[in-house]
């Protein structure tokens, strides 16, 4: 089956990745769905070192996902989740079945990942923020990745004229020395410089 995406722009996302020019490499995908955000990840990383993992509760969860909209029941199946991981069938993915405050929790010192032996994952260098796009939401995954994201580290954030993009900006420049590289009129991508945090 062809992965599917329920947004667009997704030539943005090829090119965030394209920044990315070190090895050993971790990624997240905030809101997997059907997985085609995840795909181009994988495939964008697959001569290099690399670990990408997704999170998305799915189960057909009450769910706000915009500003001032009433909450709603998602159609993120369980059976949306088995044909997204039969369809990425990747050995460097991972899918917490988690929303993202539960990741948080349990995520908070790193991730462990399992090669030849146990690494624990604590610095991201990509990040594609598609989960819910209420200004509160955006904003707490933001600051939680802000405080773990590598040198050159590559945000895109989906729908972010659904949002408070401008808060979120300022504040990723002003504390985290995040600077907009790219700009479409659905996604955006913004990069930590070097030398701080």
């Amino acid at each position: 089956m062809t992965i599917q995406g329920d947004s667009s722009e997704y030539d943005l996302l090829v090119k965030a990745c394209s920044y990315i020019k070190t090895d050993n490499l971790f990624t997240c995908e905030i809101g997997v769905r059907e997985g085609l955000g995840s795909k181009i990840i994988l495939e964008s990383f697959r001569k290099k070192t690399h670990w990408h993992i997704g999170i998305d509760p799915y189960g057909n969860l009450n769910y706000q996902h915009y500003d001032n909209k009433k909450p709603y029941q998602a159609d993120y199946t369980n059976n949306m989740k088995s044909q997204l991981v039969k369809d990425l069938d990747s050995p460097n993915f991972t899918l917490f079945q988690l929303e993202d405050d539960e990741f948080f929790k349990r995520f908070s010192d790193g991730v462990p990942i399992y090669r030849e032996r146990k690494i624990l994952m604590k610095g991201y260098d990509l990040v594609h923020f598609d989960g819910p796009h209420t200004t509160e939401d955006v904003l707490k995954e933001a600051l939680f990745f802000s405080l773990r994201a590598k040198e050159n580290c590559v945000f895109v954030f989906d729908d972010y004229k659904t949002y408070n993009m401008k808060l979120i900006g300022f504040i990723l420049k002003t504390y985290y020395n995040f600077v907009i590289l790219d700009k479409g009129e659905n996604k955006i991508v913004l990069q930590k410089q070097n030398g701080t945090n």
